[in-house]
């Protein structure tokens, strides 16, 4: 806006200059052949408007569809997790951190779920290196799997939860599966090569410290999340995690806290 400002009144000022020419006033500047400084100047000035007013236009414009293309990828990873549930009895895909068999990761098998193509890679993540799915993953190093990562408290087995299987890896067991987050967007890190997961459990409540683990600013401050009943929300990490107050990562008490956070 500051520059808009700047550039109308360099415009105005050029006219201003136009018009008190003494040749302007006379008719001879009319009549000349070609063009003056001064209307060269204006031209330039123009141009430099048109341009500061287009070209963030146009930035805007760009971030907004990759947001909207991010949003509707997630929303066919509930697509495919809704029909995936059908087949496992409720229960959730684990994450894929040792995975060996490429065939195995969770969004590989959430991708036969669904006939729409799921990207690995949202088109905000500026990251370069992932992995080669028809190359074996021992052979590679210094990738990442993809641009999102999973709750790990929503595993088959998780230390919170005892050394038996976590009920809350079925979603029937979750206290409010629309309140609950299951998938959220990884930053471009060195801790997520080869890595799919995170663990809220682990925050103690810092939204700094689990900043580091959620791609918070993906998209102008905000991220796109997908939540165990299928649904996705772009939302801004503070919406989700907040203390005291507002928490959707636990799935034993989301929207709330757990008793022992």
């Amino acid at each position: 806006m500051k520059t808009d400002l700047f550039l109308l009144r360099s415009i105005s000022q050029c006219i201003r200059d136009v018009t008190r020419h003494p040749e302007y006033r006379t008719g001879l500047f009319r009549r000349r052949l070609g063009f003056t400084l001064i209307e060269l100047l204006v031209v330039i000035a123009i141009i430099a408007l048109l341009l500061g007013i287009l070209l963030p236009s146009l930035g805007r414009a760009r971030e907004q569809a990759r947001k909207i293309a991010c949003l509707s990828n997630m929303r066919q990873m509930g697509v495919a997790v809704s029909a995936y549930l059908l087949d496992s009895d409720y229960r959730l895909p684990p994450s894929s951190c040792h995975c060996k068999d490429p065939n195995d990761h969770w969004l590989r098998i959430l991708a036969g779920y669904t006939r729409e193509k799921l990207l690995f890679q949202c088109p905000s993540d500026k990251g370069k290196d992932f992995v080669d799915w028809d190359k074996p993953l021992a052979d590679q190093e210094g990738v990442r799997y993809s641009s999102f990562a999973v709750n790990a408290l929503l595993d088959p087995v998780h230390y919170r939860y005892g050394a038996r299987i976590n009920k809350y890896n079925d979603v029937n067991n979750i206290r409010r599966p629309m309140d609950c987050i299951w998938i959220s967007e990884a930053p471009d890190t060195e801790s997520f090569n080869l890595a799919d997961h995170i663990h809220p459990e682990t925050w103690e409540g810092s939204i700094a410290y689990a900043r580091q683990f959620i791609a918070w600013d993906r998209h102008k401050k905000n991220s796109t999340y997908l939540f165990a009943d299928g649904h996705a929300e772009g939302l801004a990490f503070e919406r989700t995690y907040q203390w005291p107050g507002l928490c959707n990562w636990y799935p034993e008490a989301a929207p709330k806290w757990p008793d022992i956070p």
